[in-house]
């Protein structure tokens, strides 16, 4: 009885470390997606090098396109955080003298500055949060900048 215990502890003992042993070899894939990537990557190379030669110019062609294409859109990118940032400085409202800093973002502006860009018409009304577009923002940094020239909010 003992013997068949020993057998029955033994085996469930085995069966816990290789259970713990593929559950992090699991938790580590998950951690590592680029490996599970770079392997099936390594497996489609294969496939293609036995093929034919003449793929693999196209693939470096496409490579070549894809590298122009991934620049064209970084520097589209940056167009467009230069566009949707908010002109620094500050700004004095005429009616009261306060000075308030100009926030990162439409949302967070005084009340007295959308007004006042309503008011000067730089802007057609006062945006409500999910009215802002990325249209709707760029036409906002714009007529910011534009009323921070206007000397009586100097």
């Amino acid at each position: 009885m003992a013997e068949i215990l020993f057998i029955l502890v033994t085996v469930y003992a085995v069966y816990v470390v290789q259970s713990v042993i593929t559950s992090n070899k699991t938790k580590q894939a998950e951690k590592n997606p680029a490996k599970k990537t770079q392997e099936k990557a390594k497996v489609v190379d294969n496939t293609k090098n036995s093929v034919t030669d003449k793929e693999k110019p196209v693939v470096k062609k496409d490579s070549v396109q894809r590298k122009k294409a991934k620049k064209e859109v970084g520097k589209k990118e940056k167009i467009a955080e230069k566009n949707t940032k908010m002109p620094a400085g500050k700004l004095r409202d005429p009616v009261t003298g306060e000075e308030a800093t100009i926030a990162s973002s439409y949302r967070m502006l005084r009340r007295w500055i959308k007004e006042a860009l309503v008011k000067e018409g730089l802007v057609d009304k006062i945006y409500k949060t999910n009215e802002l577009d990325d249209a709707a923002v760029e036409k906002i940094n714009i007529a910011i900048g534009k009323l921070k020239k206007i000397e009586k909010y100097q």
